[in-house]
């Protein structure tokens, strides 16, 4: 009997989830604040659903049109996010939001080019990897190219600072890399190489140094590095198992910076609780799981390792926002995957989950 497994349904049904539990967090955690800044408590709200629209019409194109497609595309891809980024530094066309420069505004309406930068790397990267498959290995043939690159964006987004970004791209990239084959010595050696680099850039600016020390001792500062983590903790804790129900929570009363964006995570456990927070946790892990499915199931090189690609970006970005809201890790101004308030992630991330989707509609039948 011919049959195969239909990952694709799963998927789409925790991106669905995800996006509607997003909307309703955004207008609970931003009515408030948007009324008393824009006279209108749906101004988030309504601006999300209008990318929601957008997006969902790059969805439908990503699942109708096959991936492999987009493989000879990568140079152009590469080049547009090579100008994006350099474009963003440019005074007059980059706009600098709390002193970092990510945003390109045309017209009122605002773009963050990272966003394109994620999608181009992981499509430029899963080209590399399945036409260097034979050399991946090599050192000076396979990797050396890759880290060129790799560098190079890594680079571009320091300065505009984005270090979050940075980090999360990069790992993403290795994990690709990994999945290609790549030698596990030379792996260690690339992330040890990473790791001192990150802690070179740490120390290199005081504001970072300040954001370790709030997270490692947040009471120790509580009025500046440690408020954000310290009202986090208390959103958490006033959440207990059930929640405080939906528009009760406190902290969103300018308690917590970035309440619907960076730390809505936080204001979902306050209002729904633990059961809330476990809701979203198993829909991340359902969405891991089914996406690593799709990349070890598919017989096609280039399919695989990009699938692997997009899961781990979304997976590994919703992990790093989680652990920035409960403490496990530093802030880094990095939003919660189809939850968070953010036009530009939205709209690429549900473009990147239609390819995947596409992806795993070619998955081959069981015997």
């Amino acid at each position: 009997m011919h049959k195969r497994s239909h990952p694709e349904a799963v998927i789409l049904f925790c991106l669905i989830a995800l996006i509607g539990v997003g909307l309703l967090m955004i207008y609970s955690s931003s009515a408030i604040y948007a009324e008393k800044i824009y006279g209108s408590p749906y101004h988030f709200l309504s601006r999300q659903v209008f990318n929601l629209g957008l997006g969902s019409a790059l969805l439908f194109v990503a699942i109708r049109v096959p991936y492999q497609k987009y493989q000879p595309l990568y140079p152009i891809l590469v080049l547009a996010a090579f100008v994006m980024m350099l474009a963003v530094l440019i005074p007059g066309i980059g706009t600098s939001v709390g002193n970092a420069r990510r945003w390109i505004r045309i017209g009122g309406i605002g773009f963050q080019p990272s966003e394109f930068v994620k999608l181009a790397l992981i499509l430029w990267m899963a080209s590399f990897l399945s036409r260097k498959k034979d050399e991946i290995r090599q050192f000076s043939r396979g990797l050396f190219p890759a880290l060129l690159v790799m560098g190079f964006f890594f680079f571009l987004l320091i300065l505009q600072p984005d270090f979050g970004t940075a980090v999360l791209i990069s790992l993403t990239l290795f994990t690709m890399i990994f999945v290609a084959g790549l030698r596990p010595s030379h792996m260690l050696l690339s992330l040890s190489g990473l790791g001192a680099l990150g802690v070179m850039l740490i120390f290199s600016k005081s504001y970072r140094l300040r954001r370790v020390t709030g997270f490692l001792d947040p009471w120790s500062d509580p009025l500046d590095t440690g408020f954000q983590l310290i009202q986090s903790f208390i959103a958490f804790g006033r959440g207990g198992i059930f929640g405080k129900d939906l528009g009760n929570s406190t902290q969103k009363l300018f308690f917590l910076p970035e309440a619907h964006t960076d730390f809505i995570f936080s204001i979902l456990a306050e209002e729904t609780g633990f059961l809330g927070v476990l809701f979203v946790v198993t829909l991340v892990v359902i969405f891991t799981f089914k996406g690593f499915q799709v990349g070890q199931e598919c017989n096609n090189d280039f399919g695989r390792i990009l699938a692997v690609g997009i899961t781990t970006l979304i997976s590994l970005q919703s992990i790093l926002n989680m652990g920035v809201v409960v403490g496990l890790l530093p802030t880094k101004g990095i939003p919660l995957p189809f939850v968070s308030y953010g036009g530009t992630s939205l709209i690429f991330g549900m473009f990147m989950v239609g390819i995947l989707i596409n992806i795993a509609k070619t998955l081959p039948v069981d015997e």
